[in-house]
């Protein structure tokens, strides 16, 4: 029962109901299944720190998840968690003072899982092993919305197909969907978008080992890639933040040019290894930015000819509050300290391959696109991955007419009148104004050659 209010007492506790509903109201369903890999992730990463493998640290931890119209499952094998952490943190909402914290975590803000859980449906079960112990929970949601205690009842373990003391992990499945959730989960254009998003969120973690299959399809890591050669070269810089009594950030930022497509284009901002923004194009990663007192253009807003654009900004920090990302992982904290004194160093940085890329797209514009020295240079060169970049150094690019291509060439343009250049297409027998323009120099030239 509620305790009784005393007479000069107002009653401001939230009911459960309206709790469950502002919790999962802003949280996309995409976005929820995130969060449970995350926490997935986190036990991962404490079996690479307790065996401190480095290659690949993810190598044999594997995540399943199966949803549908009728159900959402997401089974690991990636250690689980005691029936304490259980009790005391793991079912808070928030992060209670005093949780133990896995270093370098991605799933830091205590509210993911019970997110995720009350946003799927009305009922779920819960179950964990670690070698030492195993432990489950089973909530009826419209049940315990109706009862007083904010308390979820333990339920006996049973026999699980996934997991165990001998295979240690976390076994959690919803049942009795939301409608809504329920249709979303019954289509592949969802599955797709779940798949997609997994690839590029938890590129770094699958690289490393880590199996993630959904809907029974095993997942691949997406990859980005930087060109190189010998007169063009990858930016980098790393910096540090420090504060007294708490955990430092280290920061590594890598620009430089890559293929050309303009969906992939713009700054990657990783957190403790999660991508929290993926070909970024918007003011607050630069583009666009403009000096206030003499508005003059410093980074011009995204256009395709900076589709070749590829900046990486890695955030790392032993203490995952310390990195600037928000409370849903979908967007940088652009009010953090880390955020603001490293993004003054981005814009730094992107200023050079911009302009290296218009210059791309000034000799282009001159020579064309099949004739051009310079895209010539950049479609042959070699490329590379971010993580295999570890030294600092400043971005390097060829000049114009620093790169030969055969002989020079030059684009001529001129206007005639449409019926005027169609008589001399059909006195010519060529199909195009441009093959117009070509014969009749070639015509010209050869003349006055003789």
């Amino acid at each position: 029962m509620a305790a009784e209010l005393d007479d000069d007492e107002i009653n401001a506790e939230p009911t459960k109901a309206f709790f469950v509903d502002m919790l999962v109201r802003d949280i996309p369903l995409e976005q929820a299944i995130l969060d449970l890999v995350d926490n997935c992730i986190d036990g991962a990463k404490r079996l690479a720190q307790a065996k401190q493998s480095s290659e690949t640290p993810h190598e044999g931890c594997r995540v399943d998840i199966t949803f549908n119209r009728d159900l959402f499952s997401i089974v690991d094998n990636c250690g689980g968690f005691d029936r304490e952490t259980a009790r005391s943190y793991a079912f808070r909402f928030g992060r209670p003072r005093g949780a133990v914290q896995t270093a370098h975590s991605i799933g830091q803000f205590g509210v993911g899982m019970k997110r995720a859980l009350f946003k799927f449906g009305k009922h779920f079960i819960v179950r964990s092993a670690t070698s030492n112990e195993e432990w489950a929970i089973e909530v009826d949601v419209s049940a315990w919305e109706q009862a007083d205690k904010w308390t979820f009842p333990w339920v006996d373990f049973g026999d699980s197909p996934t997991i165990s003391k001998a295979n240690p992990g976390t076994d959690i499945v919803v049942t009795n969907l939301r409608s809504e959730v329920a249709f979303r989960f019954s289509t592949s254009i969802f599955e797709n978008s779940i798949i997609g998003l997994i690839k590029s969120k938890h590129r770094q973690f699958i690289s490393e080992g880590l199996q993630i299959f959904v809907n029974s399809k095993r997942i691949d890591a997406t990859n980005i890639y930087l060109h190189v050669t010998d007169k063009m070269q990858p930016g980098r810089d790393v910096l540090r933040f420090e504060e007294p009594d708490q955990a430092p950030v280290d920061v590594n930022i890598i620009v430089g040019v890559g293929p050309s497509a303009p969906k992939d284009a713009g700054w990657y901002v990783i957190c403790n290894g999660r991508v929290v923004l993926e070909a970024d194009r918007r003011s607050v990663t630069g583009w666009g930015l403009l000096e206030d007192e003499a508005n003059k253009t410093l980074i011009p807003t995204f256009h395709n000819q900076f589709a070749r654009f590829r900046g990486i900004v890695s955030f790392d920090s032993e203490d995952s509050s310390r990195v600037p990302w928000n409370t849903t992982k979908t967007d940088v904290d652009q009010d953090s300290v880390v955020w603001v004194r490293t993004s003054q160093r981005m814009f730094e940085m992107m200023r050079p391959v911009i302009d290296f890329l218009n210059n791309l797209d000034k000799d282009i514009d001159e020579y064309t696109r099949d004739k051009s020295p310079l895209l010539d240079h950049v479609s042959k060169a070699n490329s590379t991955r971010p993580e295999a970049l570890d030294y600092k150094a400043e971005f390097i690019a060829p000049v114009r007419g620093s790169i030969i291509k055969g002989p020079r060439y030059i684009k001529i343009q001129y206007s005639k009148k449409l019926e005027d250049v169609e008589f001399l297409q059909d006195e010519l027998g060529v199909g195009s104004a441009k093959a117009v323009g070509e014969t009749t120099f070639d015509l010209i030239f050869k003349r006055h050659k003789e």
